[in-house]
């Protein structure tokens, strides 16, 4: 039987272990990096739904306020008071709604009339008749 030959590059493999440890090294310090991240990110949370909790209860306080002083203090009635609280919850989603269009269609908020530039005067100015 003719001898088979061997290979000589041992190297090789020893080298591609070596490039491939480097790779899950790699990919461990970025998965340590995102918990870092993820943790941070929880933190913020839950100081936010504190906050928010805080200001719920500070927006609990003072419509109980503001409504003991419109029945008490102004003699508001029960029902007029109510259709007023209506009417400023119908304005204010109409509003939202209106800057969550703006916001989508990127426009500026309300109705901004462009004004014109400093040196020109308008046509027609009534000051121009006056003097």
């Amino acid at each position: 039987m003719p001898k088979r030959k061997r290979a000589k590059n041992k190297r090789t493999g020893a080298h591609k272990t070596a490039g491939v440890f480097k790779e899950v090294l790699s990919l461990y310090t970025k998965l340590a990096e995102l918990k870092k991240d993820v943790s941070k990110a929880n933190e913020e949370g839950e100081r936010a739904d504190e906050r928010l909790t805080d200001l719920e209860v500070h927006m609990n306080i003072l419509a109980r306020l503001l409504t003991t002083l419109c029945i008490e203090k102004f003699g508001m009635r029960v029902g007029a008071l109510r259709r007023l609280v209506r009417r400023v919850e119908k304005e204010a989603v109409r509003d939202s709604q209106i800057m969550e269009l703006e916001s989508l269609y990127k426009l500026p908020h309300g109705n901004v009339k462009k004004s014109p530039p400093a040196g020109a005067k308008p046509k027609g100015d009534p000051w121009d008749q006056i003097s």
